[in-house]
Order: structure tokens, then sequence, then C-alpha cells
């Protein structure tokens, strides 16, 4: 089966500085991918190849097969949403994306088609006629992601799309991704890890220029260890009768925030919620907030080392 993006041993630096270091990695059609690394681990520099911005110092990029050098190269193969996204602020959501159609390719009535097509997909329609000034910070991540699917492209680069939404407008997006089809390929670039866990099926994680894993999210979350947070009003004077109800895990209290913390592999966070909610209410203890953490952020720091 061919990969919908392949990268191989791709170099970069600006200066003396080693933006990549023989990034190499695969990713499979019709996924939707978590491209996921610290600030400065190449991620953007990354999108910025794999569009055809910037040009390798070496190695190779393919898309659906086809080998990617330039700007010209990644033509209609690759629709990108830039973190930094700028419109042309007094031109209709209409003119600028009838633009993009047509150096996409398009002409005449059949740009016109594409360009309804892509604003009705995120849900726009009625707002083709308003500048791009007047949208909300929700509408132009919208609008960035109408232009990234013009031309239905087999792979679509989303760089921190959920930055700065509120969570109706997240829901939104997630359910706009999701909808893309089986054969686009999605990646996302987020520091939002929960976000991340909740609706990408891949995963691909940098480290200061290189791949340290890329492959399902159930494996890369496999056997790693889940904690759960209780808040309490108080804590127990003794935890022992809970330490022996939950044999197999790790229980521990933080006296500053009046925290009881569970930590699990093999449970489910249901089997873990019975007994210890059951446990306080017997105990008399008011619950305040219970918080599970992400099992992909401890996934991330324990495989980069941290």
């Amino acid at each position: 089966m061919t990969a919908a993006l392949e990268v191989t041993e791709l170099k970069k630096h600006f200066g003396k500085v080693q933006a990549l270091q023989g990034l190499t990695f695969s990713l499979p059609e019709g996924v939707c991918c978590a491209f996921v690394g610290a600030n400065g681990a190449g991620k953007t520099t990354t999108f910025s190849l794999v569009g055809g911005f910037l040009r390798p110092a070496s190695g190779k990029i393919s898309i659906a097969g086809n080998q990617v050098a330039s700007l010209q190269g990644a033509h209609g193969k690759v629709g990108i949403l830039p973190q930094d996204m700028r419109f042309f602020e007094e031109r209709t959501l209409s003119s600028q994306l009838l633009l993009f159609a047509k150096l996409v390719g398009f002409a005449g009535q059949e740009a016109e088609s594409e360009v309804e097509r892509v604003l009705s997909a995120v849900a726009l329609s009625e707002k083709r006629n308003q500048p791009a000034r007047a949208l909300s910070r929700g509408m132009r991540v919208r609008l960035g992601i109408a232009q990234a699917l013009i031309g239905s492209p087999p792979l679509i680069l989303l760089d921190e799309p959920m930055a700065g939404l509120d969570p109706v407008v997240r829901s939104q997006i997630r359910e706009l991704i999701g909808s893309l089809g089986e054969k686009t390929t999605v990646v996302i670039s987020s520091h939002e890890l929960g976000e991340l866990q909740n609706f990408c099926d891949y995963i691909c994680i940098i480290d200061k220029g290189e791949c340290v894993f890329v492959g399902p999210m159930k494996q890369v979350l496999q056997g790693d260890v889940k904690r759960v947070t209780y808040s309490l009003e108080r804590l127990p004077d003794n935890l022992t009768e809970l330490t022996n109800l939950l044999s197999s895990h790790e229980v521990s209290s933080v006296d500053k925030d009046n925290a009881l913390i569970v930590e699990f592999a093999q449970s489910s966070l249901t089997e873990v919620n019975k007994i210890v909610l059951a446990w306080l209410l017997k105990e008399q203890i008011p619950i305040l907030e219970v918080s599970f953490e992400d099992s992909l952020q401890e996934a991330y720091l324990r495989i980069i080392g941290q």
C-alpha cells in the first residue's frame, strides 16, 4: 500500500541551527495523525518542507507515492492551514477562496462551485459575502480549513487549529476534521494532547528534529500508567483500607491541595472510580472534583525521556 506521506532522512538547517536531523517517518492513507513535539522540535519546519515552501538540505518527501521537492511539486497534493494564517482582510470569503481555487487550477464556473463546496463543508456559506475582518477566531480557523480543502487534496496539514478556541468551536472543528473522508490523511500539530488523544487514531512524535515514535494511537498508550485525582474537602486520616481495596494500584495523597491520587494501568477508570468514590462516601469525606489526567501526556513524556 502506498503511504499517504513518506519522509526519508530529511535534513534542514537555518544557519548554525539544525532544525531537522535525518527525520524519517511514514503515514498510511486515511489516518488522522497527531504530530507532536516540543517548541523547536521541528514541527513547523516539517510542514513547510512537506508543503514545498522550503527546500530540504537533503532527504526525500513523497505524497501518495509522488516525490515533492518544491511548491510546484506539492501543487494539488497537500492543503495547509498555517499557525499564523493570514487573509485579505477587506476581501469577502468568496472572493479570496476563488483566488485560491484558481491557483489550484480551477477556472470559471468550476472554480465557483468549488468555493461553494468548501464554504458549505466548514458551515460558512452564510458568511460568503462578508470580509475576513468580520470573522471570529473560530470562523477564521474554519476559513483556513476551507482554503486547505480546495481541490480535495489527499493530505491536509493543520498547524495548531485548536489554539484559542472555545469548547463549542473545538467540538465543531473536531466534527469537521472527522468528516473529511476515509482517503484523506490529516496531520494535526498541536500542544493540546488531550484534544489529540480524543480524535486522532495515529501519532508521530518528534524530538530535536528526529522521529522518536510513529504508529497507531492505541499502541503509544498501551501499558501507560493513568492517573485520576480526587480533590477533597479534607484528606482521610488513614489510607490503609483504601490501599487494600486497590491492592494492584498506587495510592497517594498531597496535603497541600487535599488531593487523593490513584495511579493505575490495567483497570478502567470506571472500575477505579467505583471503588474510590464508594469508599469516600462511606468515610463521609466531601468530594470537590474528580480529574483524569490525559494518558497521552504521560506517554509523550515517557517516550522523550522526561
